[in-house]
């Protein structure tokens, strides 16, 4: 019981710490994008590395 206790107030508590984090990137094409103005646009974030 104490556990669910303790998920619960962890979901109703933690969105009160969160804070959005600003950031900008440039395209291949040189245009600059920032999260800001992309508010509200799904946006696809591909992280990747050759070996």
């Amino acid at each position: 019981m104490k556990k669910f206790l303790v998920l619960i107030c962890l979901v109703i508590l933690m969105p009160s710490f969160a804070f959005a984090v600003d950031f900008s990137f440039t395209d291949l094409n040189g245009n600059t994008y920032t999260s800001s103005a992309l508010k509200g646009s799904p946006i696809v974030i591909n992280v990747g590395s050759h070996w």
